[in-house]
């Protein structure tokens, strides 16, 4: 079984799980010195630049160590804050911390299966609870207060954040770019997002790791775009009208990705498989081509690993009709909830706008930093007004898991956050009176990605480690 491993990178029982535990600890430590309003900085060496920020993704994604085991302890938080990220925008920090608290807390229990199967079913116990609790955005304020708190009590953002979302409204967008002055300005436009990102990692040209283009030419394909010389044809007449090439399609040949990524230099450029599938796909592909209109450009496109954001439309189209028609399929109520989401999303692509937050700053690091924090808060709005609000500072978090009478270990891990907080003697009401509040969606999300890391490791009796990953 054993004849083709070299064991010198096979490590069994608590002599593998102990290094990756320590992985765990370095990057959470690292987490806990940016936590909370009275979080310090971190500063992030990238190449010859340096980075100041308070932002737990951005500092936990910079944690390294030589020790291949102990990178695999920090790889684990990395990809939960990721995941966390992903999900929610925000509490990636929390996420981290609690791993640790998770694993510090039962790592010496004698039957890890068991207690990883009690902390998932306790873990949902509490997130029911704390669904009773949320209270749904209710006011301009509230917006500010949610939006200042995540980017570590800064009114100025807060207040920044909520009147871009107060202006497109629940199911608008908000996306933040980096300013030429030193003050932040709101710009309002009409745009719409798809669920798509860049095909390859090969098109992303900022150091947000996104592909941003200008002055956007849009080439729409129901079918797989096989043909060569059609995209070269595509690309010439973009350089000769000084634009961008963004190309939609469902499934792209190698040549032609290949063309595209080796030609970056002469025409900026990128590929995004079309969302969705079969029937959906086509209906979001002719909305698409509504929005963009006649000429299919945009003014610019921001293309993440997950999403594709058009903002500016060119073209002035009535979409009038198409918007009655999206609004009588959901009065009609006999929709799937697949169905009814789908056709939501659809009608926001054509009623709610976008705001994008210019960010600005005295120097480049202040100007990043900053950029950080208004993104935090940016997510951190969206969730909010997605799933409802909760006292803050770890305080519902705590009252919740101390009123279910969970066992000590449990308890003492979700008191985490307040503890930190250092809101250990304050009650929920209170926080709620001092408008101290935060999303129950990050919350929820939080404890799910914690409580699946921790459950793994504990669960991990046997680490290997190949040769590529230890060089």
């Amino acid at each position: 079984m054993y004849m083709n491993m070299n064991f010198e990178n096979v490590k069994f029982g608590n002599e593998g799980r102990d290094k990756i535990i320590s992985g765990v600890k370095l990057a959470a430590d690292a987490l806990e010195v940016t936590y909370g309003p009275n979080g310090k900085n971190s500063i992030v060496s990238i190449g010859n630049t340096l980075k100041v920020t308070k932002d737990g993704y951005n500092t936990v994604m910079s944690v390294n160590d030589t020790d291949p085991y102990v990178k695999m302890g920090i790889k684990l938080v990395q990809d939960t804050c990721e995941k966390t990220a992903k999900d929610v925008g925000d509490g990636t920090s929390t996420s981290g911390i609690l791993v640790r608290e998770f694993i510090e807390a039962f790592k010496d229990q004698p039957d890890p299966i068991l207690v990883a199967r009690n902390m998932q079913t306790d873990a949902q116990f509490v997130i029911k609870e704390l669904q009773k609790k949320a209270k749904p955005v209710k006011s301009k304020q509230d917006l500010i207060r949610v939006a200042a708190i995540s980017a570590n009590n800064d009114a100025t953002i807060g207040g920044t954040v909520a009147t871009a979302f107060e202006q497109v409204g629940k199911d608008g967008i908000v996306t933040i770019e980096e300013s030429e002055g030193v003050k932040d300005t709101v710009e309002y436009s009409e745009g719409f997002r798809i669920d798509n990102g860049y095909y390859s990692p090969y098109f992303i040209n900022t150091s947000k790791n996104t592909c941003e283009l200008e002055n956007v030419k849009v080439h729409i394909s129901s079918v797989k775009m096989e043909e060569l010389k059609e995209v070269v044809s595509l690309a010439d007449a973009a350089v000769r009208e000084k634009k961008s090439l963004l190309l939609i399609a469902p499934e792209f040949d190698s040549e032609i990705l290949v063309f595209l990524s080796t030609n970056l230099n002469l025409l900026k450029s990128c590929v995004v498989i079309s969302p969705n599938h079969g029937n959906y796909r086509n209906i979001m592909l002719d909305d698409m081509n509504l929005l963009l209109g006649t000429k299919s450009e945009c003014k610019k496109v921001v293309i993440t690993k997950d999403t594709t954001t058009f903002v500016g439309l060119k073209d002035n189209v009535d979409t009038t009709e198409k918007v009655a028609q999206i609004k009588s399929l959901i009065k009609e109520g006999d929709l799937s909830e697949f169905d009814l989401n789908f056709h939501k999303k659809r009608l926001a692509n054509f009623t709610a706008g976008i705001a994008t937050i210019h960010v600005g700053g005295y120097s480049k690091i202040e100007m990043q930093e900053r950029y950080d924090r208004f993104e935090d808060a940016v997510c951190a709005t969206q969730a909010a007004l997605n799933g409802g609000i909760l006292a803050g500072g770890g305080t519902a978090l705590r009252e919740v898991v101390e009123k279910l009478k969970f066992n000590e270990c449990f308890t003492k891990v979700l008191q985490t956050p307040s503890r930190l907080l250092n809101t250990e003697s304050i009650t929920s009401k209170e926080m709620l009176k001092k408008s101290v509040i935060e999303p129950f969606l990050v919350t929820k999300t939080v404890l799910e990605n914690a409580v699946s890391t921790a459950s793994m490791i504990l669960t991990t009796d046997v680490a290997i480690v190949n040769n590529n990953y230890m060089n």
